[in-house]
């Protein structure tokens, strides 16, 4: 397994994955939203300045209801971070300056309420198109832990997909930059797998047409035209 430079991540951040990868959290969940970047950045050169404070990590949640596996809000607080629950009920976790929030797939329809996950004893947010990350990843050790996150195709595509649903112009502009990034370093052999492994509406395939006319990136890529 390929190894992460410690010293491309905070120090808090680098002891929160430790702590989840002790309980088997990436075992199936994973790393996502921008601090994938510095890990990009280590394992395929990819340049990014990060610009966020938020960490996102995506939980995979079984079919069927387990029992608590591991109880990450006991886990995390005991660590300094302050719990408190957002609007919409949702848990995020807070400490040096950083907060922390768990995402899951959505299904269903918008207004879907923040999700309790007794395997973890967290409560997430749900998101569309979140499955995309969690089901096409890959792993690299940071120390002796094993750090889950999306594959650099994954993560692009789910960009190019929600970058247009962005209700804040900043939020969609760091998304693009982001693809913009990533654009020379994706295979398009993995492109094509992704895509055609996933059921994408006529509306999700015109974001990803927005999306790719403005950074530049042909359609063809992706197996659309």
């Amino acid at each position: 397994m390929r190894v992460l430079q410690e010293t491309n991540l905070p120090y808090e951040i680098v002891v929160l994955l430790k702590a989840l990868s002790s309980v088997g959290f990436f075992d199936r969940s994973v790393l996502v939203g921008s601090w994938v970047m510095p890990i990009y950045h280590d394992l395929y050169q990819v340049q990014y300045v990060l610009k966020t404070m938020d960490i996102d990590l995506a939980v995979y949640i079984p079919h069927q209801q387990k029992a608590q596996r591991s109880n990450l809000e006991q886990i995390i607080t005991d660590m300094g971070c302050i719990s408190f629950l957002s609007t919409g009920g949702v848990q995020k976790f807070s400490t040096g300056g950083y907060t922390v929030e768990f995402i899951t797939h959505r299904v269903g329809g918008r207004d879907a309420d923040a999700k309790l996950v007794k395997e973890w004893n967290i409560i997430a947010q749900p998101l569309p198109y979140i499955s995309i990350l969690i089901d096409f990843t890959d792993e690299a050790s940071l120390g002796d832990c094993p750090i889950r996150f999306p594959v650099p195709e994954a993560f692009f595509i789910h960009k190019l997909i929600i970058a247009p649903r962005r209700r804040g112009m900043a939020k969609r502009m760091k998304d693009l930059e982001q693809c913009s990034i990533l654009m020379e370093s994706v295979k398009d052999d993995v492109l094509l797998n992704i895509m055609q492994s996933i059921r994408l509406s006529k509306e999700t395939k015109r974001f990803i047409g927005n999306s790719c006319y403005e950074i530049g990136f042909p359609l063809q890529r992706l197996g659309l035209s």
